[in-house]
């Protein structure tokens, strides 16, 4: 499924990757992406793997605990604590 993003990019940049994506017959949605999925590949120490890659122990504990979404950022980290 695509879903829209609203990126800010320098405008000499983004006429530059539009002129790149068009002279290799794609566009430029598609050239992000493919970018995008090759950093991914070559970092092998990400955090984020699918559910079903990791060990079955753990598998059993995805959802377990419930964070409420303005606790936890992007990067999977807790942004505040309350005591």
């Amino acid at each position: 499924m695509n879903q829209n993003v609203t990126l800010r990019i320098n405008s000499s940049v983004l006429e530059q990757a539009s002129d790149y994506a068009r002279s290799k017959g794609t566009d430029l949605s598609e050239l992000v992406e493919n970018l995008l999925k090759q950093v991914m590949k070559k970092n092998p120490k990400s955090k984020i793997r699918p559910v079903s890659e990791l060990d079955p122990r753990v598998q059993r504990l995805v959802g377990v605990v419930r964070l409420d979404e303005k606790e936890v950022g992007l990067d999977g980290e807790i942004s505040r604590m309350a005591f």
